[in-house]
C-alpha cells in the first residue's frame, strides 16, 4: 500500500511534466470535454491532473497515522470532491 501512495503522490508530477493533448485518444479527449462542459481542449489534460491530486490528497488522508475529528472531516472532503471529479474524467 506504501507503494500505491507513493505513485499516487508522484502521478500528478509526471503528469504535469509528460501529458499533453496529442496524447490522448481524440475520442476520449472529446468525451472528456463534454463531461466536463469545457471549450477547449487543453483544459482535458488539465482535469486529468487535477483528479490525480484529488487522489493523491485522498490517499493521503486515508493512510494518516492518526485520525482526530478533524482528520475525518477532512476525509470526508476529500472523497466528495473525488466523487464529483472521478465520473467527469
Amino acid at each position: 500500500m506504501l507503494d500505491l501512495l507513493r505513485l499516487a503522490i508522484i502521478m500528478p508530477f509526471l503528469l504535469n511534466q509528460f501529458l499533453k493533448e496529442s496524447s490522448i485518444k481524440r475520442n476520449e479527449t472529446a468525451m472528456i470535454q463534454q463531461r466536463i462542459d469545457a471549450f477547449r481542449v487543453n483544459s482535458v489534460p488539465k482535469i486529468i491532473i487535477s483528479c490525480w491530486i484529488h487522489v493523491a490528497k485522498t490517499m493521503k488522508a486515508v493512510f494518516n497515522k492518526k485520525f482526530t475529528s478533524d482528520s475525518y472531516e477532512e476525509l470526508q472532503q476529500c472523497l466528495e470532491e473525488e466523487f464529483s471529479i472521478l465520473p467527469k474524467v
